[in-house]
């Protein structure tokens, strides 16, 4: 099920959660462990906080919110594949089971509404929350283990557990720096002041966190911690058993396209609130993360919001209060149903809706460790007014955008992690996506890829392609800089590279369309030189991109006319642009923002490109400088929400002075104007747009369209030189796979033509 896939890439984390030795004795620090004094003693103090159990808190009642959302990952947007939000009551008693009255639970992911009409699935099924948090549990992790050292140490034999920064013996695996004071202000005006703590792996682990810990010194308390994993897990690398799979086993036959699968757990935030002026207890918490399998990215995010509404001390029940003096009234049951009957009776008469307790033998009930209380219309929980919002709009309760901010810049200032010896992974051919590929010049081409860490946050990687109908050998190498707010690399290479680089013309789509079909879609040219680039961090939405380069740039030809569709008669690939020989040094940016996840409601997106060079053509003197600019609106907006919508596209770009061939903009194809080929119009000035109105369905969608653009030199500009395409689309899961049945309606290069791709706007 979605939830339970989903949820899994988070609990592969939460499986253990202990140090070397835990629950040993305490041992001599290692003498190197700590930067200064500071350090030393908020270590020790933390340690001795942490290794208590927290016995302060008899019994707390609190009003729980949760949020969560995967995506899959795509240049124009994240396409949002599960969410969920629920809100529930729980009663914890450390004497009893917990009880959970769940007031509201809502889930989307493809199929459901499909699944809740056949009667296969059960709502209940989809609530992601299962225990509160338990005071006497761990505090940095926020109590998502099952709690006792035997489960820690039976954990830490597996492949999946986390050194915990506080354990006994951890110091031989991390070090400890102390660093700022965090003020804050209490409801009486008193000011309590806590310091940070530095949490610093000797070495990049898997197994090991680099963060930040809040302590107030005097009770070693934890207030707040920002952490993320040391280092991405990496599943071929990590899993021994996987390794093996690798060598003999069914894993090899995992196709390329579907490698390598890895976990980045890059953001995890943990706040404490002090209440009545006694006891730490939960207030929020944040997890981000990205899975990744080859060509699939799913980023994942969590969000969990503690409001405390009563809290019993067992200093309270020292000063000899009685339960009469409470105003609560004893009462003895003879069975557990009797007393869950009771207790959903009294909810019920308190809230105005009937409650009632969950069967034993329920699927849902089986496998939960708390008592859950329901209400018996169940389907007053997805319209329940405590449901927060989704995770992507800010709401009370949980980290705004500035506190995310926040977190990110206390990640951001931590050295990177050494990384042991020089790692390194080296692959070729069918063992990654992205190193087979198939169009008119190359033909048949095989890449390998070459990656070595060097340490801190640097990394080498050489690329390479060799193409069997060009005979050209293409290779690239950079060295980058990579961190937690961005990317720095700077590169030389000798690459074939195409007119439009986010095209993706060199990838795994237009390859097997040229490939079966011979539609390629590509212009192509050659280009030597270094360049310098400025992204996104690894795991962020590739939303900017700054580049700076010279090189020299030459053309190429089709070197090849075979396709699997005509493999008998004369039929040849088109011929490819005839891109000038020239030499050129500048720079462009491109920023592609992108606002809105709920694939039934209103998306929009922006996309900016600029680029300012001087050129001159090889073996000339002469220089020229040119600039080029376009912009590109999205907007799919729900006209009848969920069932209809309305897809906008409306773009430009223009070009000053005189720029070399392959600078031109060019329209054509299932990306700029469907019913015509790739370069149907090409010049320095473009306009297009197109519109469509889509029928949406749980998983799909159908649709009809209208595309419209032009491009030549600025001064023909004329209304009638507009070709016009209309077509029927069919696509699924918010866009991410379509196919189109277009027909250009004028022009000599109008043609009927079907298309199946990847990342369309609806």
């Amino acid at each position: 099920m979605a939830r339970k896939w989903m949820v899994g890439w988070f609990g592969v984390w939460s499986l253990g959660l202990l140090g070397p030795g835990a629950g040993a004795a305490a041992a001599q620090a290692a003498p190197d462990a700590f930067a200064d004094p500071v350090a030393r003693t908020l270590f020790e103090a933390a340690q001795r906080n942490w290794s208590s159990v927290d016995e302060s808190v008899v019994r707390y009642t609190a009003l729980i919110k949760q949020r969560i959302s995967a995506a899959i990952r795509t240049p124009l947007k994240d396409r949002i594949i599960y969410r969920n939000e629920t809100a529930v009551r729980a009663f914890w008693d450390e004497d009893y089971d917990a009880v959970v009255q769940v007031l509201g639970t809502r889930s989307q992911y493809p199929g459901r509404s499909i699944a809740v009409r056949e009667g296969d699935m059960d709502w209940l099924d989809d609530l992601p929350f299962d225990e509160p948090f338990q005071p006497g549990g761990d505090r940095l992790f926020f109590g998502l283990t099952g709690g006792d050292d035997e489960a820690f140490e039976s954990n830490q034999d597996g492949d999946y557990w986390i050194a915990h920064p506080l354990a006994n013996g951890a110091d031989s695996l991390y070090r400890y720096e102390s660093g700022d004071t965090l003020t804050l202000s209490l409801p009486d005006g008193r000011r309590l002041q806590t310091v940070q703590l530095d949490v610093l792996p000797r070495e990049a682990d898997v197994h090991r966190i680099t963060g930040t810990l809040w302590i107030e010194p005097e009770s070693g308390a934890l207030v707040r911690a920002v952490y993320r994993l040391s280092r991405q897990f990496d599943a071929m690398r990590d899993v021994p058993e996987l390794q093996e799979e690798e060598d003999k086993g069914s894993f090899k036959y995992v196709p390329g396209l579907f490698k390598p699968w890895t976990f980045d757990l890059t953001m995890v935030a943990v706040d404490y609130s002090l209440w009545d002026f006694e006891v730490w207890l939960p207030r929020s918490m944040r997890m981000e993360g990205e899975a990744r399998a080859g060509i699939l990215k799913i980023p994942v995010s969590m969000d969990l919001s503690y409001q405390m509404e009563s809290v019993t001390t067992r200093s309270e029940l020292a000063r000899g209060e009685t339960p009469q003096e409470a105003g609560l009234e004893e009462r003895h049951f003879g069975s557990r149903a009797e007393a869950m009957a009771f207790i959903a009776q009294l909810l019920s008469e308190q809230d105005g809706i009937e409650y009632a307790p969950t069967s034993a033998d329920e699927d849902f009930a089986r496998d939960r460790t708390s008592l859950m209380i329901v209400p018996e219309d169940r389907s007053l929980v997805a319209t329940s007014p405590h449901l927060p919002p989704p995770i992507w709009e800010d709401a009370v309760g949980f980290p705004s955008d500035d506190q995310l901010e926040d977190y990110v810049r206390t990640l951001a200032d931590l050295p990177a992690p050494t990384i042991q010896g020089l790692p390194w992974t080296a692959n070729w051919g069918w063992a990654r996506h992205d190193l087979i590929r198939y169009n008119r010049v190359e033909g048949p081409a095989v890449g390998g890829r070459f990656e070595a860490s060097l340490g801190g946050p640097f990394t080498l990687e050489a690329s390479g392609f060799f193409g069997f109908a060009d005979l050209e050998p293409k290779a690239r190498l950079d060295f980058e800089r990579s961190t937690v707010r961005r990317r720095l690399g700077l590169g030389v290479y000798r690459e074939l590279t195409t007119t439009d680089p986010r095209g993706g013309y060199l990838g795994f789509g237009n390859s097997m369309g040229a490939f079966l079909f011979g539609r390629d879609e590509g212009e192509y040219y050659r280009a030597t030189g270094i360049d310098f680039t400025w992204r996104p961090p690894v795991g962020a939405r590739e939303s900017f991109e700054l580049r700076a380069y010279a090189e020299r740039q030459g053309s190429v030809s089709s070197e090849i006319n075979w396709a699997l569709f005509h493999s008998f008669g004369s039929w040849k690939f088109r011929p490819n642009l005839t891109a000038d020989d020239v030499e050129e040094v500048g720079a462009e940016l491109r920023l592609s923002p992108w606002w809105g996840g709920d694939p039934f409601g209103a998306q929009f997106g922006l996309e900016l490109y600029g680029q300012a060079a001087r050129w001159r053509i090889t073996g000339e003197s002469a220089e020229t400088n040119y600039g080029r600019a376009s912009v590109i609106l999205r907007a799919a907006i729900p006209l009848v929400r969920p069932t209809w919508r309305l897809g906008l596209e409306v773009g430009g770009g223009i070009t000053w002075n005189e720029a070399p061939l392959q600078r031109g903009w060019f329209l054509g194809g299932s990306g700029t104007l469907r019913g015509f080929p790739a370069s149907a119009a090409m010049g320095s000035s473009f306009v297009r747009g197109r519109v469509e109105v889509a029928r949406t369905y749980d998983i799909s969608s159908v649709s009809a369209f209208g595309d419209v653009g032009w491009a030549g030199l600025r001064d023909d500009f004329g209304i009638g030189d507009f070709l016009y395409g209309v077509g029927l689309g069919a696509s699924a899961i918010d866009g991410l796979f379509r196919i189109d049945l277009s027909h250009g309606l004028n022009g000599p290069a109008k043609q009927f033509r079907i298309d199946l791709y990847l990342d369309a706007l609806l």
